[in-house]
């Protein structure tokens, strides 16, 4: 199985171990399914006045990924990175079978 490392940053909120967790639950999986290596992915979570947002990007295979997403509450912001994320890389796999 590959490995994903994914350090995790929090801007302007508590870098609590409930978020920290989940982040890795959700995030970490995606990017084994599509990896063909080990990864080192940064990961940024903020809150600026009512907005949380969540950032991540990594370099695997030869491509930069970068995504980010934003919302009212922080575990939604990280369920919606993920699903960006996964399609991303779903885009990305699908251009790379096809030639």
């Amino acid at each position: 199985m590959r490995l994903v490392t994914l350090n995790l940053s929090f801007k302007q909120t508590e870098a609590t171990d409930p978020i920290r967790a989940y982040a890795e639950e959700k995030i970490v999986p995606t990017i084994q399914k599509f990896a063909h290596h080990d990864t080192e992915a940064h990961m940024v979570l903020k809150v600026e006045k009512l907005r949380h947002l969540a950032e991540i990007s990594f370099h695997v295979d030869g491509h930069d990924f970068a995504c980010h997403s934003e919302s009212d509450d922080m575990y939604t912001s990280i369920d919606r990175l993920n699903s960006t994320l996964a399609e991303q890389l779903r885009r990305h796999k699908d251009k790379l079978t096809r030639h």
